[in-house]
């Protein structure tokens, strides 16, 4: 386990631990052996940004910094790893989270079927099962909102898939 602040960092959900580029993209299953690292390049400096394959429709991006991200299921939620130890209770918070009024709308975007979420910058076919999440969504369109949260155990960047 990677270590922080000298301690072990303790894990509880499924996080996809960090991205050299920078940016994490929502490839499309059936797009990811034609991944080549390029489609999410312009939007590198954007915290969450929509680009647009060609062929498969529109595709999340993750931008900013290079941190883990994790994918809640249930509240159709990425979460982002800012600053903390460890993530217990992070569930239970992003589940509070939910209610807030502080959600910044940042775009839409119509979304369907399974994903991958990996480094953005990696060859899909370079793809192994340690590389990637695995994001299935419900074929829709959705409003992309983001939330800064600072629980108890630490800080976090989360934008959710809101159906419209």
């Amino acid at each position: 386990m990677p270590l922080i602040s000298g301690r072990t960092r303790v894990l509880k959900m499924n996080w996809l631990d960090g991205t050299d580029f920078g940016v994490y993209g929502l490839c499309p299953a059936p797009y990811l052996k034609d991944w080549d690292g390029t489609e999410a390049a312009p939007v590198w400096p954007e915290h969450v940004a929509k680009i647009v394959l060609p062929d498969h429709g529109d595709v999340l991006a993750l931008g900013g910094q290079a941190m883990p991200v994790a994918y809640l299921d249930r509240t159709r939620t990425f979460v982002r790893w800012c600053c903390c130890d460890d993530d217990a209770g992070l569930e239970d918070a992003v589940e509070r989270a939910m209610d807030s009024d502080e959600w910044k709308d940042a775009f839409e975007i119509t979304l369907g079927g399974r994903y991958v979420l990996l480094d953005s910058g990696v060859h899909g076919a370079d793809v192994g099962e340690a590389d990637a999440i695995v994001v299935d969504v419900p074929h829709g369109h959705y409003q992309v909102q983001s939330l800064f949260i600072h629980p108890s155990m630490g800080e976090f960047f989360l934008e959710r898939l809101v159906a419209i």
